[in-house]
């Protein structure tokens, strides 16, 4: 997981560790009877509770909008309660694959990064016939097709990120620039320009400089930008002219940013006036809130990143299990309309700075709150999937990644050519899985 995914902390009711223990039989019971069937149970009586684990729980803007969203549904339920709890980061894709896989999910399924090793356990009800008599997928941004499996809708997507360009007004003005830069060239030149400016202890660029996850995000975000992607029409393309061209502009500028950190480290140097510009998530909004002194927040300000298209990357994401009793999955469903209606979804850009899945969701009072927003959904618009529609890709992603990460590092710290290094790494990718 990069550094936009974060936990808390792994508690769980009695009743579920009971569950956790008994879970390895169930799988060796499934195994023998050949899986569970789906079918409906009768219905419940007396009150029913439904589970929902999350690693969202207990985060700040995460846990506050859920817990609003629970609150909210079992005002209209009564006799039906919400057991949200936290799971941590780490161990939540883990045990929500071994319980769906085993028959015994919980009834709410929340997915981030997860959504892809979810849905390949075949135990997440498609949500088309839900969404089509409810109408949702006309309000819907187009990243919801980021939840679609073989034509199935999986999931709602309830926000989605997106990268920004930071910069520092004074800076900027410095260096004789009056506008942020809106191409890729006018970037390169911008950067350049700010090189000759800034003064010592001032760094042109931020970026992640260190062996770390964000290098396959902040790269990617580069490629896409700039119409490319590392998998084109079933191939790899991670030779093509468009790859390297937008990898040799990530470069470039990477190699003007402070040496050795991750993405924690250049922000607070963003925070602290210490770097004039940088591409990032508009999670950064509210870190840059937390970090940056009084004096230079207000020189900070946020413009759509320069290329004809931006990165998605999407955030929560809500699912019906497909091992629950019938009336359970019609709760679930009423639990997931509720999180769609428009007071909730205007949570997500109000608690993180997100882009809502239902259009329109920002208001005019939040933006002029919080400016930065009009640039969200400025940016959203234009956005790109950040993963090639290829499963393999997904299905073999922690490998890919690893050498993705590995040739950017080569970029940094060695002089080789750059379309050298890509060729090296298209030879990897391509042992590792066909495209």
């Amino acid at each position: 997981m990069n550094d936009r995914s974060s936990a808390g902390r792994f508690t769980v009711r009695r009743g579920h560790a009971r569950r956790a223990v008994a879970l390895a039989g169930a799988v060796v019971l499934l195994a023998a009877c050949g899986g569970g069937d789906g079918t409906a149970e009768d219905a419940e009586d007396g009150p029913i509770v439904l589970d929902f684990p999350t690693w969202q729980a207990n985060e700040p803007g995460h846990g506050e909008a859920l817990r609003a969203i629970v609150q909210e549904f079992e005002s209209r339920h009564e006799g039906v309660t919400v057991n949200m709890y936290p799971v941590s980061n780490e161990d939540f894709q883990n045990q929500i694959v071994t319980q769906l896989s085993a028959g015994d999910p919980p009834d709410i399924i929340a997915s981030g990064n997860h959504f892809y090793a979810f849905a390949g356990t075949g135990q997440l009800e498609p949500l088309n016939d839900r969404l089509e008599e409810s109408g949702l997928l006309d309000e819907w941004e187009d990243f919801q097709q980021e939840r679609v499996v073989d034509g199935d809708h999986l999931a709602l997507t309830m926000h989605a990120l997106t990268r920004l360009l930071y910069y520092n007004e004074d800076y900027l003005a410095a260096a004789g620039l009056d506008v942020p830069p809106t191409s890729p060239t006018e970037l390169a030149d911008a950067v350049e320009a700010l090189a000759g400016s800034v003064g010592e202890g001032v760094s042109p660029w931020g970026a992640t400089t260190t062996t770390h996850s964000n290098l396959f995000g902040e790269s990617t975000a580069f490629i896409v930008g700039m119409g490319g992607q590392w998998i084109t029409d079933g191939e790899w393309s991670v030779t093509a002219p468009e790859t390297v061209e937008a990898v040799d502009l990530y470069r470039r500028l990477a190699r003007q940013a402070p040496p050795g950190l991750d993405g924690g480290g250049y922000r607070q140097l963003l925070g602290d006036g210490r770097i004039a510009m940088s591409q990032d998530g508009n999670w950064v909004i509210s870190t840059l809130d937390e970090v940056s002194p009084a004096d230079v927040r207000p020189k900070l300000k946020a413009a759509p990143p320069p290329f004809e298209n931006t990165v998605a990357l999407v955030g929560t994401s809500l699912s019906i299990p497909a091992g629950i009793s019938e009336e359970r999955k019609d709760l679930v469903w009423e639990f997931i309309q509720v999180a769609a209606e428009p007071e909730f979804q205007g949570m997500w850009a109000g608690s993180i700075d997100a882009a809502p899945g239902r259009t329109g969701s920002i208001t005019s009072e939040q933006v002029q709150e919080r400016p930065e927003l009009e640039v969200v959904a400025q940016t959203i618009a234009s956005a790109q999937p950040e993963f090639p529609d290829s499963a393999n890709f997904r299905a073999n992603f922690g490998e890919i990644e690893q050498h993705i990460i590995d040739a950017m590092m080569r970029l940094l710290t060695t002089d080789e050519e750059t379309a050298a290094v890509l060729a090296d790494l298209e030879s990897q990718l391509s042992s590792v899985t066909e495209p």
